[in-house]
């Protein structure tokens, strides 16, 4: 399958998976919630977001096919993404770990933070790992919008 047939067929299942809210009103109420992370919560927004993540791969894996190369995961992660409007700048992959650089967060758009905000998204590229490749992966995000960074700049490790 052609780069541009994943593509429109993950905006077509994030089309219809999801719903309209406008950015205001998800930056208001995110923004509080992230208020509360330092509650415990931050482990939720990973979990949520892992899950997430998994269930939109499952969807591609089956549009793409089981037996994915690297390039594959690659492409489908990208697709997933931009479905969602996230620009990505940089995305190197390897068997166990990626770097990942996002222009356009929804979750850092609009907010101010002292410590990184995109934890379900980190989540998500996590579970689609996990989905893809196989195995458990935990994400980092080491640069955030939000704090001030340029971009939002993730780290997703196998666990051992």
């Amino acid at each position: 399958m052609k780069e541009g047939e994943i593509y429109e067929k993950a905006k077509g299942y994030f089309e219809s998976e999801s719903f309209p809210l406008p950015k205001s009103v998800f930056r208001e109420f995110y923004s509080q919630l992230i208020k509360l992370s330092g509650f415990g919560l931050g482990g939720i927004f990973v979990l949520s977001g892992k899950k997430a993540g998994a269930r939109a791969a499952v969807y591609l894996k089956k549009l793409v096919g089981e037996n994915l190369t690297q390039d594959d995961t690659k492409t489908c992660i990208i697709a997933a993404l931009q479905a969602y409007n996230q620009k990505v700048i940089e995305f190197n992959l390897e068997d166990n770990f990626a770097l990942i650089k996002i222009d356009n967060s929804i979750f850092a758009d609009g907010i101010t933070s002292k410590k990184p905000v995109c934890l379900p998204l980190g989540g998500s590229l996590a579970g689609m790992m996990e989905t893809f490749m196989g195995g458990s992966f935990e994400p980092k995000e080491i640069e955030c919008k939000a704090c001030g960074g340029q971009y939002c700049v993730f780290e997703i490790k196998r666990k051992s």
